[in-house]
């Protein structure tokens, strides 16, 4: 494969991130996994980052002015709290927290039960309590990508050029993804399923997941690229300033 960055040398991160994006779509193929543990699978990736975010909150260097536009009990944040890692560590934490309570509320109740009615009601049990091989499979590939990405960060010393605001962000790309997949993809599934595959069982499944992994594929990526670029840009300002 290419190498997309010089600092995929040592760990080709993009390629990796799109093998290992397409792990669950590989168990819906061939493994009879629905639709909801794609999602699941998504939260519990969700989780991953969120550790990783909060581990590399304690290692970040770059001091940051705050956002004039975020506000804190009506009060914007000081230059002392945005660059605190305690009181940014812990905002993060709590913020971060509930919103994952409430998008894996959300993905039980809405997506969990639309896959019991539509497929096997037992394939939604084996999702949940990671019974399904394929679920285990893909936790494992997101938990070793991310564990590596984390390596690598910390190899070429990327916490000199990262702040606590930059990993502090509670809405990113991630979320919105979850919300444009759930209306798009519901009507994706029954217009592959009711028009296009009537006799193939699982092809409204097999459409949504295909769009899922596609958008999530083309959000990772352009936001790992956006993120060296901003890394590479603080850098080169740095050289600059000695």
């Amino acid at each position: 494969m290419p190498i997309f960055d010089p600092r995929e040398k040592g760990f080709p991160v993009l390629p990796t991130l799109v093998l290992t994006n397409l792990f669950p779509l590989v168990g819906v193929l061939y493994s009879d996994m629905s639709f909801f543990a794609l999602f699941y699978l998504y939260w519990w990736e969700t989780v991953i980052i969120s550790v990783f975010q909060f581990i590399k909150m304690g290692k970040a260097e770059l001091k940051t002015e705050p956002d004039p536009s975020y506000e804190v009990n009506d009060k914007p944040l000081t230059y002392e709290q945005v660059n605190s890692k305690r009181y940014m560590r812990m905002s993060y934490a709590i913020l971060r927290i509930l919103m994952l309570a409430f998008y894996l509320l959300f993905i039980v109740v809405f997506v969990g039960v639309l896959s019991a009615l539509q497929e096997d009601a037992g394939a939604f049990t084996r999702a949940l309590l990671f019974i399904e091989p394929w679920v285990v499979i893909s936790f494992i590939a997101f938990v070793v990508f991310h564990f590596a990405e984390y390596i690598v960060w910390r190899i070429n010393k990327e916490y000199k050029q990262t702040s606590l605001r930059d990993l502090g962000t509670i809405f990113d790309s991630r979320i919105m993804v979850i919300h444009v997949v759930i209306v798009l993809g519901t009507f994706a599934a029954m217009f592959a399923g009711e028009q296009l595959f009537p006799e193939k069982q699982n092809a409204g499944s097999i459409a949504y997941v295909c769009m899922f992994v596609l958008l999530k594929i083309i959000v990772d990526v352009y936001s790992y690229k956006k993120n060296v670029r901003r890394t590479e840009m603080i850098s080169n300002l740095r050289m600059l300033k000695k």
